[in-house]
């Protein structure tokens, strides 16, 4: 491994009030609190507000086929689900109140339209999106990345993942930026400049996955050089993968820097194919022990 250490400015300053306007994608799942508590934290630290996003599952409703008008039982199913909807919304508001944190609630009815869809068109007037990592029951799994793929890639505002089992520590003090010279890695280290000019230490990680291919770290090292002229306290590091994956490396890494964050581009190298045969954004999006700042 070798790292370059590149010293930033003086006068370096942080802007994390970037982040004025945090929208958090609720999924039903017990992770919603930490995607919460994450949101509120930036929030603070900004002056900012949050508002969650609370999707009604509503039923389509099928048409009898001898009157040909919709069935009767499923005007009390919605009354039902908006009534528990309602019911949520409120504990949420009481947890805002509690927090002292400007907020809302806007509860969303899905019926005709993915739900996916729909919470990507209402997170588009916002900063960034907060989502709770999936536990490893499937049916979780596969509903929260249907979220994360729609948001990523539709609402053209940064993902932050946080895991769902443990408090996150934001705003960072130190970060993982993982680098690679892809425009996703790119669009990523610039959306999060608000935080990562807040940290006291930035890795640039480069891995090289060709151990035939001659050391070259001069990208790796320009960008750093950017970042640091734009505030960030950056240093470049680059590591060889030999056998182990991409993924491991980064996340390896932010436990040895004693990072709070990693920055990573999403899906460089196809959406679908990544998904289906593994990649880094999915490894990060499932097993990453510390928040990922997404970007496409």
């Amino acid at each position: 491994m070798s790292a370059t250490h590149i010293d930033a400015p003086a006068g370096s300053v942080a802007h994390q009030d970037t982040y004025r306007e945090i929208a958090v994608a609720l999924t039903g799942a017990a992770g919603d609190v930490c995607a919460v508590d994450a949101a509120l934290d930036l929030a603070r630290a900004s002056g900012g507000q949050v508002r969650l996003l609370q999707l009604l599952m509503m039923p389509t409703p099928f048409v009898d086929a001898w009157s040909l008008v919709p069935d009767a039982g499923f005007s009390q199913a919605y009354d039902e689900i908006r009534e528990a909807g309602r019911r949520a919304a409120e504990r949420w508001r009481e947890y805002l109140a509690a927090q002292q944190v400007p907020g809302e609630v806007k509860s969303l009815e899905t019926q005709y339209v993915e739900p996916a869809h729909l919470a990507t068109l209402a997170a588009r007037c916002s900063d960034l999106i907060v989502l709770a990592m999936p536990y490893r029951e499937p049916i979780d799994t596969a509903t929260v990345h249907t979220y994360f793929a729609s948001l990523l890639f539709d609402a053209g505002v940064p993902v932050l993942v946080v895991p769902s089992n443990a408090p996150a520590s934001l705003p960072p003090h130190r970060a993982v930026v993982a680098w690679a010279d892809t425009p996703e890695a790119t669009r990523a280290a610039h959306d999060a400049l608000g935080l990562l000019r807040g940290c006291t230490s930035v890795d640039v990680l480069a891995i090289r996955t060709d151990s035939a291919a001659p050391a070259d770290d001069a990208g790796v090292e320009a960008f750093t050089r950017h970042l640091v002229r734009h505030g960030v306290a950056a240093h470049a590091v680059s590591r060889q993968a030999d056998d182990a994956a991409v993924a491991d490396l980064i996340m390896q890494r932010a436990c040895d820097a004693d990072a709070q964050l990693i920055v990573a581009g999403g899906y460089g190298h196809g959406r679908m194919r990544e998904w289906a045969f593994g990649g880094v954004t999915r490894e990060l999006f499932l097993s990453s022990p510390v928040p990922v700042f997404f970007s496409h």
